[in-house]
C-alpha cells in the first residue's frame, strides 16, 4: 500500500518521474543488474536530497590506497544512522549505492504503524507464517494472545496479500520517555529500494539470502574460490586490488536457494586487520562484485570513523584483529569459479520469479514485502521479510 508523505517539503512538488512500461528489461549489467542506467538513476534522485534531508553525498574512496569507489551521503536529522555507505564498480554506482541506503532508511523511520490491530494467533491463521519465525529479541514478549499493529504485505509468489507487523518494520532510534517491552529484534534486513518494486524486492531478497548465507556458514562449512579462474567485471576488482598489494580470500557460502554468496575477506601490510563483505545475486559476477567492493567499503568505513554505529569497541577489536598475512587457503577447500551457478536472465521480472522459488523450495513460504514507497518521493521501497530463512545479525 503506498503512503502519503509525513515529512514536510515534498509540498506541489513532481514526484520523481517513475520508470515506462518498458523498464522491466535491464538497463544496467555492469556490477549490479538495474532497470535504468547509473546516469537515468542519479537524474531522478538527486532532486529529491533536501526533502529527505541528505545534505551531502561525499567520495571518501582516497582515503584509502585501494581505489575502489567508495561515497558516504550525509542526513544529520535521521533517526537512525546519520551516514550511509556506498560502494561500487563506478563514481555513479558508489553514489547510487550510498543514496539509495540513505532513502530507503528514510522511508523505514517513517514507516506506518501498521493498520490492522489483531492477536498474534488470529492473524497466524491467515498469514502463511509462524510469527515466532521471524527474528526476536532473546528475551522478547511474544504470545498467541498479544495484540499487535499489522501491515499489509505482497507475497511474492502472487499469492495475494499477508501481514507483518508493524513494530518490525518500523526503524526509528529516538529516544522516548517510556519503555516498550522487548518484542522484535530491530535491523535493517532486506529493506531495499530501486527504480522498479521488481528492483527493490529483488535487492531485499538478495540481503536476506545473503545473510541467510552467512548464518549457514557458521555450522556448515565453505569452500575457497580458486581467483586465477575468475573472469567477467569481478576480474577487474580483483586486479585493483593487486595492485594495491591487498591479499584477498573469497569463500563460495552455503546457498540452498540457488543464489550465488560470496564472503571475501582482504587485508594488507599498510592496514593489517581483516575486514569482509559478503554478496549475493543470481549471477556469480554481480555477487562476487558485491562482496569485495564491500570489504574494500567496510575498511574505508574504519578509516573514516564516520558512521554512527561504530563505537570504541570497534576499534578495539580492529587493533586485536591485527595478525600476519593469512596462509593460502587448502587445495583441497579450493573450487573453480565457473563452479558456481549463475543466471543472467533477461528482465526483473524473471529473477524475482527464479529468486522466489529458490526461496519457497527451502521454506515452504513465499517471501512477503511490505511496500514503504511515498508518492510523494516516488522511488519504491520495499522491506523484504522470508520466513524460515536464517538471520544472525552479529555475522559477517
Amino acid at each position: 500500500m503506498r503512503r502519503r508523505a509525513v515529512a514536510d517539503g515534498f509540498g506541489g512538488g513532481p514526484a520523481a518521474a517513475s520508470p515506462g512500461p518498458d523498464d522491466d528489461r535491464k538497463a544496467c549489467w555492469y556490477g549490479t543488474h538495474r532497470a535504468l542506467t547509473p546516469e537515468e538513476t542519479l537524474r531522478r534522485i538527486e532532486p529529491l536530497f533536501p526533502a529527505l534531508g541528505i545534505t551531502r553525498v561525499a567520495e571518501v574512496t582516497w582515503l584509502d590506497e585501494i581505489g575502489i569507489p567508495v561515497y558516504q551521503a550525509v542526513r544529520p536529522e535521521s533517526w537512525t544512522l546519520s551516514v550511509s555507505q556506498g560502494k561500487g564498480l563506478t563514481d555513479d554506482l558508489a553514489k547510487i549505492s550510498a543514496a539509495m541506503e540513505s532513502i530507503e532508511t528514510w522511508h523505514a523511520e517513517r514507516a506506518a504503524p501498521g493498520e490492522t490491530v489483531a492477536a498474534v494467533a488470529d492473524v497466524e491463521r491467515t498469514c502463511g507464517y509462524r510469527v515466532r519465525d521471524l527474528p526476536l529479541e532473546p528475551r522478547h514478549y511474544l504470545r498467541p494472545g498479544l495484540r499487535l499493529r499489522w501491515t499489509r504485505a505482497r507475497r511474492l509468489d502472487g499469492g495475494g496479500d499477508s501481514f507483518l507487523p508493524g513494530d518490525l518494520l518500523r526503524l526509528d532510534g529516538r529516544v522516548r520517555p517510556t519503555w516498550t517491552p522487548p518484542l522484535f529484534a530491530v535491523h535493517s534486513n532486506g529493506l531495499a529500494s530501486g527504480n522498479t518494486f521488481d528492483e527493490a524486492a529483488l535487492h531485499g531478497m538478495y540481503e536476506v539470502i545473503e545473510r541467510d548465507a552467512l548464518t549457514r556458514a557458521e555450522t556448515s562449512g565453505t569452500r575457497f574460490i580458486d581467483l586465477d579462474t575468475v573472469d567477467g567485471s569481478a576480474a577487474e576488482v580483483l586486479e585493483r586490488l593487486s595492485a594495491a598489494d591487498v591479499d584477498v580470500r573469497v569463500e563460495v557460502l552455503p546457498s540452498p536457494t540457488g543464489v550465488a554468496c560470496f564472503r571475501a575477506t582482504i587485508w594488507s601490510e599498510m592496514f593489517p586487520v581483516l575486514f569482509a563483505g559478503a554478496g549475493a545475486h543470481l549471477d556469480r559476477d554481480v555477487a562476487l562484485c558485491r562482496a569485495l567492493t564491500e570489504a574494500a567499503q567496510s575498511r574505508v568505513t574504519e578509516i573514516a570513523a564516520s558512521r554512527d554505529d561504530l563505537t570504541a569497541g570497534s576499534y578495539r577489536r580492529a587493533l586485536a584483529g591485527r595478525s600476519l598475512k593469512p596462509a593460502p587457503p587448502d587445495k583441497s577447500a579450493t573450487v573453480g569459479y565457473d563452479a558456481v551457478p549463475s543466471v543472467r536472465n533477461a528482465s526483473l521480472a524473471e529473477d524475482v520469479r527464479t529468486v522466489v522459488a529458490g526461496v519457497v523450495a527451502v521454506t515452504g513460504r513465499s517471501p512477503l514485502a511490505a511496500d514503504h514507497t511515498v508518492d510523494e518521493v516516488g522511488i519504491p521501497v520495499v522491506r523484504v521479510v522470508c520466513p524460515g530463512l536464517l538471520f544472525d545479525p552479529t555475522i559477517l
